[in-house]
């Protein structure tokens, strides 16, 4: 059930429906059930592995969680708590994993074991993440144990759980226990929400995905520098374009539904640094990372700042091993933590410059992770790494600057590039302002149902590729 489907536009309506006619625990068992549908429409067969991971972090929140007792109580939580992260990410290992793990097996003498070819359920790195989030926050606190009803809803609930928003139980569970319904201007702001995502994935990134598809197809091998470096930019712009779509619909069904979901994308091409590119893309897995690996592995450096930055390689390493099974993803990550080491070693010496410079480097540090981010793209996308390695260096060293795409492609490129830059702006401080707070008497309210016709108008005419969101192969 594809999220731009007029499927799934039924499917909401129906939700939006039941919610609003039932309360407390109905409400609930009501969701997890419309949750379950929903996956099932996907693949019935991975319903079973959805709800046994749920039910095992349940349970074994309640061995970890914190109770008064002695040292080997402690011991025993501790290890109960290493056991069940390691039985979560275990079954994310076996589906997503395992064909590489036997692949690297393979290449040793004599050893010949048959490749398993598994398909990944839908979402799964997504919430087993969930699942491990809240097993540390039962070991830390204990306060954030919840009903099994209301935990299993949490990483099952059907906007988030596909793509993210990633969720905490403390941002999920004191919702389901206001059980407030959707005010009107919730469900207005909620539909404003799903037709900018629908714009975005149907108009934007559908259209660059030929050309990027087109791209990098048959090794690349006869793009000059400036045909790659405008793929690395269309491709950059089509991730964008796709996940934060996604992204938009997630919070726009789940604002329908009486529930608010934390932004996960920020106009992260506007960063002035590789670290604030972070801040501002997939911000609910950048929150994710920081809290439960980066920081107490920090704690553990020390003053030894070598150390943390060896850390934060080596993180980031692990961040497009988690997106996934190849050393593409796991090379990009490494750039990304590569990069983000290289400004902090450059922070020092900037500080130390004169104040007029100041501007002048902000600017050149917008530009500079612009470049650098895009042409990590060339690595997330490249099929193989023989393939992103020859497409880098005819980048970085200019080889062959006659162009071989059409007008029309750079054409598409360029007008992407122009939305995200006049257009993206201006709805992230619309969809920023508080629904509960506009007043629909003023002129302005009697724009929307022109804008929703224009809105619709463009969906119809556009709608006519079945091209799935990248990361639902994560």
């Amino acid at each position: 059930m594809s999220f731009t489907s007029y499927t799934y536009l039924a499917f909401l309506l129906v939700a939006v429906v039941l919610v609003r006619l039932t309360s407390g625990r109905v409400r609930e068992v009501t969701l997890l059930l419309l949750s379950l549908v929903f996956y099932a429409a996907w693949d019935v067969r991975f319903v079973p592995v959805l709800l046994a991971v749920g039910v095992f972090t349940y349970f074994a929140a309640h061995a970890v969680a914190r109770r008064d007792g002695d040292a080997a109580v402690s011991r025993r939580r501790l290890a109960w708590l290493a056991w069940s992260i390691a039985g979560v990410l275990g079954v994310l290992a076996v589906f997503k994993y395992s064909t590489m793990l036997v692949e690297l097996v393979n290449l040793l003498p004599f050893a010949r074991l048959p490749v398993p070819n598994l398909v990944l359920p839908l979402g799964i790195s997504f919430f087993t993440f969930e699942c491990v989030s809240y097993l540390l926050d039962v070991y830390k606190g204990g306060k954030e144990l919840v009903p099994l009803r209301r935990f299993l809803l949490f990483p099952a609930f059907w906007p988030h759980m596909v793509a993210g928003p990633i969720l905490r139980i403390k941002e999920f569970a004191p919702q389901l226990e206001a059980a407030t319904p959707a005010r009107a201007a919730e469900i207005l702001a909620g539909i404003d929400r799903l037709l900018i995502g629908w714009l975005k994935k149907l108009v934007l990134a559908n259209a660059l995905a030929p050309l990027v598809d087109q791209g990098f197809s048959n090794g690349a091998v006869a793009n000059s520098a400036i045909d790659d470096w405008v793929l690395a930019l269309a491709f950059g712009l089509q991730i964008y374009f796709d996940f934060s779509s996604y992204t938009d619909i997630a919070i726009g069904s789940a604002r329908m539904l009486g529930f608010k979901f934390p932004e996960n994308f920020n106009l992260p091409y506007h960063a002035d640094s590789p670290t604030e590119f972070w801040n501002r893309w997939h911000m609910t897995l950048s929150r994710w990372i920081r809290d439960y690996v980066f920081f107490p592995l920090n704690l553990r450096a020390g003053r030894r700042v070598w150390l943390r930055y060896v850390y934060l390689v080596l993180v980031m390493a692990l961040v497009g091993l988690w997106h996934g099974a190849g050393l593409c993803f796991v090379l990009w990550g490494a750039w990304h933590g590569a990069l983000m080491v290289g400004h902090r070693l450059l922070q020092g010496p900037a500080r130390r410059l004169p104040e007029w410079t100041e501007k002048p480097l902000a600017v050149a540090g917008r530009l500079a992770t612009l470049a650098l981010v895009n042409a990590g793209w060339i690595l997330f996308r490249s099929p193989t790494v023989g393939q992103a390695g020859r497409m880098l260096r005819t980048m970085f060293t200019l080889r062959g600057l006659k162009p071989a795409f059409s007008v029309n492609d750079y054409l598409v490129v360029i007008l992407a590039l122009g939305a995200y830059l006049a257009v993206e702006p201006l709805l992230k401080r619309f969809v920023d302002r508080d629904p509960l707070a506009v007043d629909y008497t003023r002129l302005r309210f009697w724009l929307r149902p022109l804008a929703y016709g224009v809105a619709l108008d463009l969906v119809f005419m556009f709608d006519k590729s079945n091209v799935a969101f990248i990361y639902f192969q994560f």
